[in-house]
């Protein structure tokens, strides 16, 4: 009945806010060109919308030369790599890891986390046409995990007739090939990508450590008029082999084998010019680990498989000096996993969530939205959020205040495991509540066709942290089990500039980040306070060359448990250089060396060691 009334009166609201609002001419002149921000499930531009948005091309990481994900969104200002020793890498958004940051493709949500933890590398970046970063919580128009932001990754459409085809190679046996075509048979046009990725380095480990990632993947894309609408047809498959060693001391040595496949599907129908669209989603993902224990010659597999359906309703329009969008939502998710009591677990959920910006005068808008999420397993959530966007000539500043959650995973709520090696059991809590946060964020900046400046800053209100509580010894196990106990906060902010003087452009930026956990006043982990940017690029239309130095500050990445002292991972700086060309528009070559100093702070995690790459590629 509370998601009713919630739900009632956010409703009226989106009535009510338009009679209030003076009628304007929408058609306002924006700084840049229209796009598909993920902020607001329609075409808007950076600047139009109160969150924090950034935009990455594939135009941009092809001159950088690089097919990996992680990679391109390393030096991001804002972001740090999220490396998880079995899970991956991940990234960080306001001090808030990959496990509360909601990975999307096309704006669906993407299965497959371990440990909560979401692997990046496994995306093929030759089958995205462009990134969407959305920082905050973007919980209002997508539901849970949205607390610390969005990623998303945007499918290349088919272009007409078009072939293109990379070979990249580079430090620790990387060899990647990828190929696309793309073609039209009368009002259809479809495109098929293909790709193969090996590095003898399985991600979220540091150098040295040895392993290898072996990828395999494959997508597939249709337009075509139906009706008098547009069906959009769009599928990717992925397989991947990694393997690595792990240690829990000595004589406790494993060699683990991990094998994965994951399977994402979506149809859209856009009806009425984009006024409408109907979207079913699928996504699939299956993974197994065998771990073998080398002293004892002892292995044991352990298969995993999640699996996500859900349908969605997604209605545009305009009403008075404004515009909106509205939703339903519903899904059904289940687990197999041998580490839960109920090798089985399954849930359905259901929202319905509204968007809109109102014209107050010509130079201000007005943003509301609001979401109500029904659970069958933890309950409903209600995520409003409101944000003002001022603009006149190339100067702009924003204001937003938003609420975010994280429901509890089905490990953290029916997890019934044991590590005998190691020593410790882990038990699931069906009563945990789902995490959440209020953000406020601002931006202040102004941009012009020779630069742009900006300024901004936020924080984080984090409470009902789920986190494994030590609970007492059963013999020599030690007993673990979730509880809401973390409140917590990030605070932060960034300046960043660039600017362009004839065939140079400079650019760089500095960010601040406050993350600490208020039930112990200690730093959370993974997270450094300080990052120094800088970068200069001089080229012309067919060539470049880019000069880029970073430094992050010391960083907290564990902690000894019986002194609680924390253990941290030395300052760095890294110098990275990177060249491309074009010839006759056919051929792209790019080259480059990360880490040029092969600088390797005291206890590095992933991310360190010099890496040199090279590619070229075709395109007709």
């Amino acid at each position: 009945m509370h998601a009713v009334r919630r739900l009632s009166t956010f409703l009226a609201i989106l009535i009510c806010v338009p009679t209030i609002v003076r009628a304007q001419d929408t058609t306002r002149i924006r700084a840049l060109d229209t796009l598909t921000v993920t902020a607001e499930r329609r075409p808007t531009t950076t600047t139009a919308t109160p969150a924090t948005v950034r935009i990455i091309t594939s135009d941009m990481w092809r001159a950088r030369g690089t097919g990996d994900l992680a990679t391109v969104l390393r030096d991001v200002p804002g972001l740090q790599l999220d490396p998880v020793v079995g899970s991956g890498i991940g990234i960080s958004i306001q001090g808030l890891g990959s496990d509360r940051v909601q990975f999307l493709i096309d704006g669906a949500p993407v299965v497959g986390r371990l440990n909560n933890q979401l692997d990046i590398t496994r995306f093929d970046l030759s089958q995205f046409d462009r990134i969407e970063i959305v920082e905050g919580p973007q919980s209002t128009l997508y539901g849970s995990t949205a607390i610390g932001g969005v990623i998303n990754l945007i499918t290349r459409a088919p272009d007409g007739q078009h072939a293109e085809f990379t070979a990249r190679g580079g430090s620790l046996g990387q060899l990647d090939i990828d190929g696309r075509i793309s073609a039209r048979t009368g009002v259809t046009g479809f495109a098929v990508t293909g790709g193969h990725r090996h590095i003898d380095l399985a991600p979220g480990h540091a150098l040295g450590i040895g392993g290898l990632a072996d990828r395999w993947s494959v997508g597939a894309n249709m337009l075509t008029p139906v009706a008098g609408a547009l069906l959009d047809l769009r599928a990717s498959h992925t397989q991947e082999n990694q393997q690595y060693p792990a240690s829990f001391g000595p004589g406790f040595d494993f060699a683990n084998d991990a094998r994965t496949r994951q399977t994402d599907a979506l149809a859209a129908l856009r009806i009425g010019a984009d006024v409408m669209e109907i979207r079913a989603h699928a996504s699939v993902f299956e993974h197994t680990i065998d771990e073998t224990f080398v002293e004892a010659g002892a292995t044991s597999s352990q298969p995993q498989s999640q699996r996500l359906a859900d349908l969605e309703i997604i209605r545009r329009g305009t009403l008075g000096g404004g515009r909106w969008v509205a939703g339903l939502r519903g899904e059904h998710e289940w687990i197999t996993t041998t580490r839960l009591a109920d090798p089985t677990e399954s849930a359905n959920t259901g929202a319905a969530y509204g968007s809109g910006e109102w014209d107050l005068s010509r130079s201000l808008s007005l943003s509301t939205g609001a979401r109500v999420t029904a659970a069958q397993r933890w309950g409903n959530d209600f995520s409003p959020r409101l944000g003002l966007v001022w603009h006149r000539g190339i100067g702009y500043a924003k204001v937003a205040v938003s609420h975010g959650f994280r429901a509890p995973s089905f490990t953290e709520q029916f997890s019934q495991f044991t590590n005998a090696e190691a020593f410790y059991a882990v038990t699931g809590n069906p009563d945990l509540k789902p995490e959440t946060s209020w953000n406020l964020s601002g931006e202040v900046g102004a941009r012009a066709g020779a630069g742009e400046v900006y300024v901004r800053g936020y924080g984080n209100r984090l409470r009902d942290f789920i986190e494994a509580n030590y609970t007492g010894q059963q013999g020599q196990m030690a007993q673990f089990t979730y509880q809401n106990v973390v409140k917590a906060h990030t605070a932060g902010g960034e300046i960043a500039g660039r600017y362009t003087a004839g065939v140079a452009t400079l650019s760089g930026s500095y960010a601040y980040l406050d993350a600490r956990d208020e039930t112990n006043d200690q730093t959370l982990l993974g997270r450094a306070k300080h990052t120094v940017r800088g970068a200069v690029s001089i080229g012309q239309h067919n060539w470049s060359i880019t000069g880029e130095a970073v430094r992050n500050s010391a960083m907290p990445i564990s902690q000894n448990m019986q002194t609680q002292v924390l253990i941290y991972q030395g300052p760095a700086a890294r110098v990275n250089l990177r060249a491309a060309a074009d010839f006759r528009r056919i051929w792209q070559l790019n080259g480059g060396v990360d880490n040029v100093g092969n600088v390797v702070p005291e206890n590095a995690i992933a991310g360190f060691g010099r890496r040199w790459f090279a590619s070229v590629t075709w395109r007709r």
